[in-house]
């Protein structure tokens, strides 16, 4: 009998028993209560409610009902029934799992499943919630190392199922502002390198931790051990002679030591600052910065750059480069002693060819005007010194003077030394004319030059029946390799010819010259002419200009000029007493044809003349007023104008004699100033507009 259909309660039931007759018979009642609730499906729960891949896996226990009929899952986000809504069926017992898509794990979700029988009769479980999705747990730095090449960050890795990624944060010296790093998205990775960083400042890290969810954890900071900074190092006040400044520190004396370098400026606030030194070695504390433009400060600054490239800045200090310059005067009291010729060496010191009473003497004087040595020739106190040369492998200096012998017998000597002013060989040269008298001949030297052979040429005056120009040609160990006598006035004139400047030119040279009658004290001319060694065996000139500007003219120096043409300076007077005179300057064309004749009054004596860098003339020599004679030093235009004027020495007879341009293009002049009636060596060192500072 089938009581699903009858309602639940108690009822009677009884048997009829009928014969074909309708005849029945019923038997006694049986009174029983009817349940039809024994025969619902057994309740099954759900089990769990998990969270993965954007949705809940949710999974219940299988129905033992003989008659199952159905599954339904219902779901809800808030807990009053009448919103819950069914998700799920299934009519298949074993299929107990469901996924569900696009889910917020962060409230509350609300599950319950039906489960049903073939008489649909059901049953429901107990309402499942979900667990809401916890943060990741938070992930710390472990340790933080470095060397030279990186530093590396270290930490755990995260125990979340859920992860999505590590997010790596830095800041310097601080928490409070940090900026990401990099992102990492692979779980098992729990470190990180980095190659730019400064071990010198706290770099601060910490690991923010994201899953799935984007939810986010932030770790704790951990910073690296500090590196001691290094200390700087103290610039010195600068030293400066002339343009050259050297620029000293203090050493750096830590190990962790890479390099100094030194930085330039042109602005106190270096702005602009230039590296223009570095060193990597801790012992080299100075620099030598040369060729710096006069009159501009320049600022500077070192740093002190340690193993990790850390950079520490020194104090600043500034200089002005000013031309170096001086006035000296050397000698004693006691005795006289006069320069003849002044240079100045490859190596910028200072050698002067002088006379005292009783010798030549080489003085050496360094770059500062101070004297060094002096070395004497036990030569005699009647020879005089006339130009000093340095050679052309500047291995030493080689001078030439003119020893006199009596009133009627002079001869040249040549000298060569060495650096230090000792004699390697010295050569006389005289009148040797076989037959004649040996001890006769007014044999002079006026002028010394190198040569195109790596030699010396020598001219002056050669006597014999009379006195001529002499060129001669000197090989490096002062042996004669050609002697040319050059006469160019006719025997019968009895002219004396004395060379007394000389430049070589191609096959031969170009010689400026004096002319006078009978004797060297009678009027004279100017003689420039051209000598070819190749016209004959003796050679011969090629032409020969003179030139009479007053009754005496002295010429004293010809130089080639850098435009091809020739120049060159002398005075002219109308006595021989040098107590009047103007000094001139010539120039000609490199045929001797004259261009132009600048005439300079004002009783000045030139003795000297070069062209400086910028080719203009630089004359030397001395200049009277008032009875007193003063250094005079002047400089010209390519076309002869005067461009300045100086005047040195008051009281004292000063006298310039020799002047050569130096290395900073200013000039060096020597001579003598006489006080009392003792001479001492004049030197001066001027800037290159001719003045001391």
């Amino acid at each position: 009998m089938n009581t699903n259909e009858l309602p639940d309660g108690p009822v009677s039931l009884s048997v009829s028993i009928c014969d074909c007759d309708d005849n029945c018979t019923e038997s006694p009642p049986v009174d029983y209560t009817i349940d039809n609730t024994l025969s619902i499906p057994d309740t099954i729960e759900i089990e769990s409610v998990v969270f993965n891949n954007a949705g809940f896996d949710i999974s219940w226990e299988e129905s033992n009902a003989t008659d199952f009929n159905q599954y339904d899952l219902y779901h809800s986000t808030v807990a009053n029934e009448s919103d819950y809504s069914l998700i799920f069926s299934t009519n298949d017992v074993k299929s107990i799992t469901y996924f569900l898509e696009d889910v917020d794990p962060l409230i509350l979700n609300y599950f319950y499943i039906t489960v049903s029988d073939s008489f649909n009769y059901s049953s429901k479980s107990s309402v499942f919630i979900s667990s809401l999705d916890p943060k990741p747990l938070p992930i710390n730095i472990t340790s933080i190392i470095y060397d030279e090449e990186s530093m590396q960050v270290f930490w755990n890795e995260s125990p979340d199922s859920d992860f999505l990624k590590y997010e790596l944060y830095s800041g310097i010296n601080d928490t409070s502002n940090n900026t990401l790093i990099d992102s990492v998205f692979i779980k098992s990775v729990s470190s990180y390198s980095i190659d730019d960083f400064d071990p010198h400042v706290s770099n601060y890290f910490r690991i923010i931790v994201y899953d799935t969810l984007n939810q986010s954890t932030k770790g704790g900071y951990m910073s690296n051990t500090v590196r001691p900074i290094p200390q700087s190092v103290s610039l010195d006040s600068i030293d400066s002679f002339g343009n050259e400044l050297t620029i000293k520190w203090s050493g750096y004396q830590s190990s962790d030591f890479k390099s100094y370098k030194l930085y330039r400026s042109l602005d106190a606030s270096m702005s602009d600052k230039v590296a223009i030194y570095t060193s990597y070695s801790s012992q080299d504390t100075s620099y030598l910065f040369i060729e710096n433009d006069y009159g501009t400060t320049y600022y500077f600054m070192v740093s002190i750059i340690d193993d990790w490239e850390y950079e520490v800045f020194s104090n600043m200090q500034s200089a002005t480069p000013i031309y170096f310059t001086f006035l000296q005067s050397y000698g004693s009291d006691a005795e006289s002693i006069g320069g003849f010729y002044g240079i100045q060496t490859t190596a910028e010191d200072y050698r002067i060819i002088a006379k005292d009473n009783s010798d030549i003497v080489l003085k050496s004087v360094n770059r500062y005007g101070i004297l060094t040595s002096s070395t004497y020739y036990n030569y005699s106190q009647d020879e005089t010194p006339v130009k000093i040369i340095e050679t052309q492998d500047n291995d030493g200096y080689v001078f030439v003077s003119t020893i006199v012998n009596n009133n009627q017998d002079t001869d040249i000597r040549i000298t060569k030394t060495m650096q230090d002013g000792t004699q390697l060989w010295n050569s006389i040269i005289g009148y040797d004319s076989e037959g004649e008298n040996l001890a006769y001949g007014l044999d002079k030297v006026n002028d010394i030059i190198l040569s195109s052979e790596n030699g010396y040429i020598i001219v002056g005056q050669y006597h014999a029946q009379h006195p001529d120009i002499l060129i001669l040609e000197i090989n490096q160990l002062g042996n004669i390799d050609n002697q040319y006598n050059i006469s160019i006035a006719p025997q019968s004139q009895r002219t004396i010819e004395n060379g007394k400047s000389i430049i070589e030119v191609d096959n031969g040279y170009v010689i400026l010259a004096s002319l006078a009658q009978s004797s060297s004290n009678a009027p004279s001319n100017i003689l420039l002419s051209q000598f070819d060694t190749n016209i004959s065996s003796n050679g011969d000139t090629l032409w020969t200009k003179t030139w009479d500007l007053d009754i005496y003219d002295y010429p004293k120096r010809l130089i080639h000029s850098s435009d091809g043409s020739y120049t060159f300076c002398g005075y002219s007077s109308d006595n021989n007493n040098q107590e009047s005179g103007n000094s001139w300057i010539i120039n000609t064309n490199t045929n001797g044809e004259q261009n132009f004749l600048t005439s300079i009054p004002g009783n000045n004596f030139a003795l000297d003349m070069i062209e400086n860098h910028m080719g203009n003339y630089i004359v030397v020599g001395k200049n009277l007023n008032n009875n007193n004679y003063q250094g005079w030093l002047a400089c010209y235009d390519a076309q002869g104008n005067q461009l300045w004027e100086k005047l040195y020495g008051s009281e004292s007879v000063d006298v310039f004699k020799s002047i050569n341009q130096t290395k900073d293009n200013g000039y060096i002049v020597t001579g003598e100033t006489s006080l009392n009636g003792i001479s001492k060596i004049l030197h001066l060192k001027t800037d290159p507009n001719g003045d001391i500072q």
